[in-house]
């Protein structure tokens, strides 16, 4: 996991699809429509707005053939951080979508507007969780690995 709270372009350097990311988030905001937006083969955009949900219960999700780089463009969260080692599987690994939902322990990473974390294939992650934001609207970069 990689996680920056100032938008983090010097981490662009790394990877030209990470760099395409975030020069694709720094254009967006309040006013970009949500829906889902391709960008180059292998790498698309979802920009959603939604209620955070509660900690309460929370499960969280890992991928396999995509990483997430999970971008806020208004309000915040907290994305749940899982303790690997104590998982277990709430929903079987679903090749179709990618997604495999798991539940154990969260830490808690605070996420502002600008702020994002990336996820590589492997890595657990229970993002929309409740920090204050009644609302939040947020670019979720796929990156296939």
């Amino acid at each position: 996991m990689i996680y920056a709270d100032n938008g983090g372009c010097a981490y662009g350097a790394a990877d030209e699809r990470i760099a395409l990311c975030l020069d694709r988030a720094a254009q967006m905001g309040a006013d970009t429509p949500d829906g889902r937006y391709d960008i180059a083969d292998g790498v698309y955009v979802n920009v959603m707005t939604y209620e955070p949900r509660s900690a309460d219960g929370a499960t969280f999700e890992r991928h396999r053939e995509w990483a997430d780089l999970q971008y806020i463009l208004v309000g915040d969260e907290f994305m749940g951080v899982p303790d690997a080692a104590a998982a277990q599987i709430v929903e079987p690994y679903d090749q179709g979508r990618d997604i495999e939902i798991l539940s154990a322990p969260l830490a808690m990473l605070p996420m502002r507007e600008r702020c994002w974390a990336l996820f590589l294939p492997g890595e657990g992650h229970a993002p929309s969780i409740a920090r204050g934001s009644a609302r939040v609207k947020k670019a979720v970069f796929k990156i296939k690995i």
